[in-house]
């Protein structure tokens, strides 16, 4: 039988792209294992027909013999990467999911891995990302599977907009505080509001950015923000709710004014279209503002253009995300005259949260990389990464970051569920911007 050579691969699963920027998960140690046992069975098929001395029987037992030595190898390659000269000392690798922005990919990719495996030699990390979530949808449904099957998910900690869905579908492992000590240090809301099944590790929230050359006094709540609007037409705008965050928050605010404090609860954590007829009077309010608003009611298409309108002074005062807005200031897009405060009450923020699937199969380790990365150096280093809030609440951060963000270092109000935002932008075009 003519020699060949057997190529022992390692055993690590990698991300690749499919058509389109999706993302799929391949092993090396599987495909090599299907590649090598085809290749030697056309080999073994070869020498046969060519000799004709071989029949079947001979042939199967020769098949399984050499495919069960290259498995041995293989096994034996991929041990050999997890001992050293004492022994058997293997390291635990946690698979982490996150999504979102490519700043949130060299967050982890920068900082928080290098930072959790320096501090944490036995453990190694490797991330799947999904740049702008584009496979969370397949992620739910992948962890949704795994619950049902009784099986792992393939993850260990995840990031991603899909917690909250996945902590209603109960395929999350809640968080304790003998898991997660730090987790006393959280907003007990933020932790409710996600069955305690997950923890915030990081935020944003929209604040009002106000230019102080031409207003030295900014409005200090939603009242005052709306006389200022009339008494200086032109100088104010928000973007549309459906086309980015801040203007959604300022649209929100106006309708809270008007909704009943018994039925807030369901507008952020259910849905219950009967109730929608409270907003009526808060979108009246809205189109009486279009005359005052920035060209007679001109509303910016995403949350970056309201930022450029203040950077070239053609506004004065607008609703703004403050991780962005923060950015812009630091590269100078702003006008070192453009300063950031909160109403009170505030707007509305949003946390990012980290969450353990059900069925991980490294979870205690999972929970370790939670429970550090809520510690108050950690937290002060996600902070000046992301130009965010932290997760934690403000007083357990350092002073030194307390006192930078002195101005906005507040909490923040919950936004609504999906459906009623979704809702909430229809009628917004229907009744403001066409009204």
């Amino acid at each position: 039988m003519p020699g060949f050579a057997i190529t022992v691969f390692n055993a690590n699963p990698i991300v690749a792209k499919e058509e389109g920027g999706e993302q799929r998960h391949s092993n090396i140690y599987e495909d090599s294992v299907a590649l090598t046992v085809d290749l030697i069975a056309v080999l073994v098929n070869k020498e046969a027909r060519r000799s004709h001395a071989m029949k079947p029987f001979q042939i199967r037992p020769i098949l399984v013999a050499m495919v069960a030595t290259i498995l041995a190898a293989m096994t034996f390659a991929g041990c050999g990467g997890a001992t050293n000269n004492g022994g058997s000392t293997q390291a635990t690798t946690l698979t982490v999911y996150a999504s979102g922005d490519v700043n949130v990919q060299h967050l982890w990719q920068n900082t928080l891995i290098p930072g959790f495996e320096k501090a944490n030699p036995n453990i190694k990390v490797k991330l799947i990302f999904a740049e702008h979530g584009t496979i969370d949808q397949t992620t739910l449904a992948r962890m949704s599977a795994a619950v049902a099957a009784h099986k792992e998910p393939g993850m260990d900690l995840i990031e991603s907009g899909i917690i909250t869905q996945a902590a209603t579908a109960n395929l999350l492992q809640e968080v304790t505080p003998q898991q997660v000590p730090l987790m006393n240090r959280v907003d007990p809301a933020l932790l409710q509001q996600v069955n305690n099944m997950a923890v915030p590790y990081r935020a944003s929230c929209v604040v009002l950015a106000y230019n102080s050359q031409y207003v030295s006094n900014p409005p200090k709540n939603l009242k005052d923000l709306v006389a200022w609007i009339h008494a200086h037409p032109g100088k104010f705008t928000y973007n549309s709710p459906s086309s980015g965050g801040s203007g959604q928050a300022f649209v929100r605010e106006m309708l809270n004014t008007h909704i009943s404090a018994s039925d807030m609860k369901t507008f952020i954590t259910g849905y219950d279209t009967s109730l929608e007829s409270q907003w009526k009077p808060g979108f009246d309010d809205l189109r009486t503002l279009n005359k005052d608003i920035y060209r007679n009611g001109l509303y910016p298409n995403g949350n970056a253009a309201v930022l450029q309108l203040l950077g070239n002074g053609s506004i004065w005062v607008a609703p703004v995300w403050s991780d962005m807005a923060i950015s812009y200031q630091e590269q100078h897009l702003l006008p070192d005259a453009v300063k950031l405060t909160q109403l009170d009450p505030p707007f509305s923020g949003g946390p990012a949260y980290l969450a353990v699937p059900r069925n991980a199969p490294h979870a205690k380790e999972a929970f370790k990389l939670m429970n550090w990365i809520l510690g108050s150096d950690v937290q002060a280093t996600v902070i000046k990464e992301m130009n965010g809030f932290p997760g934690v609440q403000w007083s357990y951060v350092p002073k030194d970051v307390q006192e930078k963000f002195a101005d906005i270092a507040r909490s923040y109000s919950q936004g609504y569920s999906a459906k009623f935002n979704a809702d909430v932008n229809k009628q917004w075009q229907a009744q403001v911007a066409g009204g």
